[in-house]
């Protein structure tokens, strides 16, 4: 789908738009001195935005009631509105972050676009890159909005708008889910609504007969499959993607569900020459560094419908942000029990045990023991990095001291928090989906699966994500969908009869990459990889040693934890090489 491009000046009343730079969008229209750029598959009621005259009445609704129809506009939508007699702005994005804009203002002229590289080379000067960005990077594997690589560039978060009045920028939270659940909530009602309310969800989508599905074998996946196949019988096809190593490889799961749905199953094995060839392309693609390995096999999944006449796929992301799927929110809840410790209990007893323990000598019961207070003691979602690679080393160890000066390394953090005490719950599972939606979903794996996709010439729908089916998972309390330590228990239950018990019973796999294993033998790859760290350190943003260990500890052994760490280093390097002149 086309980009979205606008120039404005909003130094000048009536200024109009900036002539070098006309508004460029799928849908353009003009109406009573206000101009709207949209990209998207929007709706405005019960009325579909699909062409100029359609989207008139977004104009109309937004000229009567100013940012308030923001609240009754659904679908996947990025905008921008210019006000020319008023002098005004508005851009803004879907609830869920599917589809994005960047923005700028500088001395009067205001850049909006869906690219932050096509923004920053519009505005006055050379671009800039930002050290923070990068630093961020490093840590969230993306740059978290509202930060972009770019200095003086920023990306709307999910469920946001920016107004522009008289030059100054007002953001604008639009959407604050409702997660108070009304005592009596009929569970077993929502139960038996979830498959109807997720087969309107992808008849919303309007697939055709060039349409599929991605189908990983998973829970959420196999589902929309099966579900696509019976609201549209000619969109039985799906696409899936394996590795030929058994710990990543899920196509026996992904066959189970064709066979069950009678699909066309359309099938491809990745193998290390197609990272080879992949992670240039990856890196040019992106308007900034994107470190999640996983948008290698999306990819060729991706140019594999393409190349089987199929232009239209829908996605199960999001399945396991709103029910809760993820491993950690059952290992989080653990941990948090401990803050339910009497307080002297945990200071004067507990705590002092823990950091008496030697980690790695004691008797493993003591060592488990010393584990679980070590990482309870930390606040989420700080917990949440305590594994992560760069905080282990520590930041000073892993960068140049000359880089680390130009940043702040508390700043992720305090971003982190920020998002989490934005969530109007106080609920802990709330909290912890609420904290997904910004930052794995919207800034991660939307943008993984939607830019790929995009490169290989496919449109990408999210049912899952659909405004409807959220609201219905918000109005599932959380004891019903976790139960115990079984994630996604109101999920399963609503799709038991649905989907082979194989797929209900198995073991959540995530849809990675065996780059860390077949980085210890593939010469080409070894060439990429070396060649691009040699590069990188010659940047000065990173300690030498630093690179050497963490590629010395990946042939010693460590494959898949330094792994990441090598691919996001990589990446970061071949991003500069097709972004940024030498």
């Amino acid at each position: 789908m086309d980009a979205i491009s606008a120039q404005f000046r909003l130094d000048a009343p009536a200024a109009g738009l900036d002539s070098p730079a006309p508004v460029k969008a799928p849908i353009a229209c003009s109406a009573d001195g206000a101009t709207l750029a949209l990209r998207g598959t929007a709706r405005l009621g019960d009325r579909s935005i699909s062409s100029t005259d359609d989207a008139k009445c977004i104009l109309e609704a937004y000229q009567q009631s100013g940012t308030a129809f923001l609240s009754d506009l659904r679908g996947p939508f990025a905008l921008v509105i210019h006000d020319q007699s008023a002098d005004k702005a508005l851009i803004a994005i879907d609830r869920m972050g599917i589809e994005r804009l960047v923005w700028a203002q500088r001395d009067g002229l205001l850049a909006v676009g869906t690219s932050a590289e096509d923004v920053a080379r519009r505005l006055p000067g050379t671009p800039q890159l930002d050290p923070q960005a990068i630093f961020d990077f490093m840590l969230s594997h993306m740059v978290p909005a509202p930060r972009t690589v770019f200095k003086g560039v920023s990306k709307l978060m999910a469920g946001t708008a920016i107004e522009f009045t008289g030059g100054k920028a007002t953001e604008i939270r639009y959407w604050h889910p409702e997660f108070e659940r009304p005592p009596g909530t009929d569970v077993g009602s929502l139960r038996e609504s979830v498959r109807t309310a997720l087969a309107e969800a992808i008849r919303l989508t309007d697939p055709g007969k060039h349409s599929g599905s991605f189908l990983s074998g998973g829970l959420d996946s196999s589902t929309v499959t099966g579900l696509l196949t019976q609201v549209e019988k000619d969109s039985s096809n799906a696409f899936s993607v394996g590795f030929g190593v058994a710990e990543f490889d899920e196509m026996e799961f992904a066959d189970t569900a064709s066979e069950h749905f009678g699909c066309q199953h359309f099938k491809y094995e990745v193998t290390a020459d197609d990272i080879v060839d992949a992670i240039p392309k990856i890196a040019a693609t992106y308007d900034e560094p994107f470190g999640n390995s996983s948008a290698v096999p999306t990819y060729y999944c991706a140019k594999l419908a393409k190349e089987n006449g199929v232009d239209h796929l829908l996605a199960g992301d999001g399945g396991d942000e709103i029910f809760g799927g993820n491993e950690r929110y059952v290992r989080h809840r653990i941990f948090e029990a401990y803050s339910k410790i009497p307080g002297p209990l945990r200071t004067a007893l507990l705590e002092p045990m823990a950091d008496a323990l030697d980690p790695e000598n004691s008797w493993l019961p003591f060592r488990k023991f010393s584990s679980y207070v070590r990482q309870a003691r930390i606040t989420l979602p700080e917990r949440f990095e305590s594994w992560n690679l760069i905080y282990r080393e520590g930041p000073e160890q892993v960068f140049s001291d000359e880089f680390l000066k130009s940043v702040d390394p508390a700043a992720p953090l305090k971003h982190m928090q920020d998002v989490w005490n934005s969530c109007p719950s106080d609920d802990l599972l709330d909290r912890m989906l609420w904290y997904d939606w910004k930052f794995t979903l919207a800034d991660n794996d939307i943008r993984k699966v939607s830019t790929m996709s995009e490169l290989a010439g496919v449109h990408v729908s999210y049912p899952m994500l659909e405004e409807g089916f959220v609201d219905l998972s918000i109005r599932v309390p959380s004891k019903e969908k976790i139960s115990g330590h079984e994630l996604r228990t109101f999920f399963k239950n609503a799709v038991r009869d649905f989907l082979p018990e194989k797929i209900i019973a198995k073991q959540k796999h995530g849809f990675g990459l065996p780059f860390g294993q077949w980085l210890k033998t593939h010469k080409a790859l070894q060439e990429l990889v070396y060649s691009s760290l040699d590069s990188l350190g010659e940047r000065g943003l990173f300690k030498q040693e630093f690179l050497d260990r963490v590629a010395a500890e990946h042939r010693e052994g460590h494959a898949s934890y330094y792994g990441y760490a090598i691919w996001d280093l990589v990446m970061l390097e071949q991003w500069f090489q097709h972004h940024i002149a030498p």
